[in-house]
């Protein structure tokens, strides 16, 4: 304990446990604000991740592979966020909170706002990093994600892994195996309704509501100070607060896959109890904010996501086609169970 806290009173040291304790549960903004994004650059700050974070991603690159897998399970286990299932408005909420009664967002795909019911689940509390998925590459003998010549720009043991739809769903499952519990990746309802906190009218999945750029996203000019690359790039997971709920970068650091097939129509159809997305597509749902894209209503926005980006699409130089389609491509898992895990 610091001298300061030893020198508190006894009844201050109470009051102060008992005022995080019972703090007020943070309410979404009627009219969410935005700040200044540019920032003088004297006054950006370099965060760092918190030291047990750091050290706990760290050991995961160390010791047998065997070893390295349990520190994971530890790991994976720790990290949950339980979510308690509830009703929720699902998509644009502009309509029902917003002064104007107007939506928030251009997307088209996420009109119109309809009721979902959704069952307990956990999820992550961060995105997967490469030091986790490098776990399960080498325990699977399988490559290694973003580990080509070009790659080693971005890539770094402690920033959001970026990879195809398909591998991220085989580290969830694989995890399932090693956890012996029904993980998976979410689904487009699940991760809408931990970014907004149970299903809140949240915008922005900060600890606010709001955007203040700086201290709970970055400001302009600030990502070059936070990525391991020292350019606009996925950044080390943690530096943010999390939202309410206790996700963190649900709102930037690169966006997320859900295990949902993407259909601009689903949600005209959708089912009112554990939508499990369209039956068949031939993209996926991608959830939350692109690197370096401009910030939207991101707890609401919805981008199809093709399973497997070619070459051709991105760049005529194929050594290139990882950079360019998955750096922004990352995800974090779900427990697909009602209970709590113990």
């Amino acid at each position: 304990m610091s001298r300061r806290a030893k020198s508190l009173p006894l009844a201050a040291l109470f009051y102060c446990l008992l005022s995080s304790t019972f703090a007020a549960p943070v309410k979404p903004p009627k009219v969410p604000q935005m700040s200044k994004q540019y920032i003088d650059e004297s006054k950006l700050v370099a965060l760092k991740q918190l030291a047990p974070l750091a050290a706990e991603l760290d050991a995961l690159g160390k010791g047998t592979t065997e070893e390295r897998v349990a520190l994971l399970r530890k790991k994976v286990l720790a990290d949950l966020v339980f979510v308690k299932g509830g009703t929720f408005m699902m998509g644009d909420f502009g309509p029902l909170w917003s002064p104007e009664k107007l939506p928030y967002s251009d997307d088209p795909t996420n009109k119109a706002v309809h009721e979902v019911t959704l069952s307990s689940f956990s999820i992550a509390k961060f995105k997967t990093t490469y030091a986790e998925f490098d776990v399960y590459s080498d325990a699977t003998k399988t490559d290694r994600a973003a580990n080509g010549p070009l790659d080693k720009i971005y890539r770094h043991p402690t920033v959001p892994a970026g990879v195809p739809w398909q591998r991220a769903k085989d580290y969830c499952q694989w995890l399932g195996k090693v956890t012996q519990l029904p993980i998976d990746l979410p689904t487009e309802a699940q991760w809408e309704y931990a970014a907004r906190s149970r299903g809140q009218f949240f915008v922005w999945a900060t600890d606010n509501g709001n955007i203040d750029y700086g201290r709970n996203i970055p400001a302009a000019g600030q990502m070059e100070l936070l990525t391991p690359s020292g350019e606009i790039d996925p950044y080390p997971v943690g530096l943010f607060p999390p939202n309410p709920l206790g996700l963190y970068d649900a709102s930037h650091d690169g966006e997320e896959w859900t295990n949902d097939w993407f259909d601009e129509n689903y949600y005209k159809v959708s089912p009112k109890r554990d939508p499990q997305g369209p039956a068949a597509g031939t993209k996926k749902v991608a959830r939350g904010w692109p690197i370096g894209d401009s910030i939207v209503p991101n707890t609401m926005y919805r981008r199809a996501r093709l399973l497997h980006e070619s070459a051709a699409a991105t760049t005529a130089d194929s050594t290139k086609a990882e950079v360019t389609s998955y750096r922004s491509s990352g995800f974090r898992c779900a427990v697909q169970r009602p209970a709590p895990v113990r």
